[in-house]
């Protein structure tokens, strides 16, 4: 019977020696305040801000698969084709993130979780929701692979 626990044992200490050393403080110094995906992640937003579109998406992968309040959206294009809708139809839009959290997966992967508030308007009534997103590092480049946004509150007005 202790020889065979032996494996499972020794297996577990090496997965938790891995997990430890691989976890929040490697590689290049970063933690979840000072990473870079963390700045990425703010000048996206402040390009939506802008209405740059084309400045927004550029942080995404080109295979992006985003789960959006609005339906599915898989690959860049058809993101590119949501937001410049939305933008059309609401030019003064804006967004802001009431909470950002990074955890560090890995020296290539990053997860972002966060709150948004979204002002149709630029100001007044907003839809507030979650998200996360995950990062990848391709080719040098911080990219958002994978993001899942989910609306956990409409201000009366926009009920209407």
């Amino acid at each position: 019977m202790q020889k065979s626990m032996l494996i499972p044992v020794m297996s577990l200490i090496l997965l938790i020696g891995y997990s430890c050393k691989n976890g929040t403080n490697i590689g290049d110094n970063y933690s979840a305040e000072n990473h870079p995906v963390k700045e990425l992640f703010l000048s996206s937003i402040g390009a939506f801000n802008q209405g740059k579109v084309e400045l927004f998406l550029a942080n995404f992968a080109s295979d992006i698969k985003m789960y959006g309040t609005d339906g599915n959206y898989f690959g860049q294009d058809l993101l590119k084709n949501r937001f410049e809708i939305l933008f059309t139809q609401f030019p003064n839009m804006k967004m802001e993130i009431p909470k950002l959290t990074l955890k560090i997966l890995s020296r290539e992967v990053v997860m972002v979780n966060f709150e948004w508030k979204v002002y149709p308007m630029g100001q007044g009534p907003a839809f507030s929701g979650i998200g996360s997103g995950i990062y990848q590092k391709l080719d040098g480049k911080w990219l958002e692979i994978l993001e899942v946004e989910t609306i956990t509150h409409v201000d009366e007005a926009l009920k209407q």
